[in-house]
């Protein structure tokens, strides 16, 4: 009855992360470019961060539509998992199967698969969504992943999404570590009135 009355073909504020109603601000075309010279230039590490609501998932998925055929791409969603969890998921996102279950297995599997793909010319991309909810052990554990590596590239590229608190984490005296590795970060911020105004006739429109 809603969407018929204004004669929408679709609600235009859904929660959903389509990218199809992502609006481009000044701040999110930036955080989108940021992000896709991060994995062309093959930084490594690469983190995005706002508030709730801020475009961050929708962003993401903008940026794996636009990443070509010459990139695989695991999307974790979850991260309440300890790192063997972890492991499963992004084995069962890039379609591999291990012989055993078991974190040697998962790491052999994974090793051999990012080899290929790099004699192939491809590359492999992991993001990780709401990646301030990762256990610090885990963290440690994404840490290692990224030592995956040949003499002339990184075999994993890594992006880290996630609310302020990530942030906020990566600053803390322990995971010094990880927080060295991250080479492109960007931080989103709410939204002005102008912009406000602009992203609601956008959704409007799209709708």
């Amino acid at each position: 009855m809603y969407n018929e009355f204004y004669g929408f073909r679709e609600s235009p504020f859904n929660i959903t992360p389509d990218p199809r109603f992502l609006f481009f601000s000044d701040q999110h075309r930036e955080a989108f470019h940021h992000v896709l010279f991060g994995l062309r230039e093959r930084k490594g590490f690469i983190q995005i961060t706002g508030e709730v609501g801020a475009g961050k998932t929708t962003v993401c998925r903008a940026i794996l539509d636009e990443l070509g055929p010459t990139f695989r791409t695991a999307l974790i969603l979850n991260p309440m998992v300890n790192s063997s969890e972890l492991m499963q998921a992004i084995l069962e996102e890039l379609a591999l199967k291990p012989l055993r279950l078991n974190q040697a297995s998962y790491q052999g599997i994974l090793n051999a698969y990012l080899l290929d793909e790099a004699s192939r010319g491809n590359d492999v991309v992991l993001f990780i969504d709401e990646a301030q909810d990762l256990d610090d052990r885990v963290l440690e554990y994404i840490r290692l992943l990224s030592n995956l590596e040949t003499d002339q590239r990184k075999l994993i590229q890594i992006v880290l999404i996630g609310q302020p608190e990530l942030r906020e984490r990566l600053n803390e005296q322990r995971l010094r570590q990880l927080r060295q590795r991250i080479t492109v970060r960007y931080h989103l911020t709410p939204l002005s009135r102008e912009d406000t105004e602009r992203y609601i006739a956008h959704r409007l429109r799209v709708a």
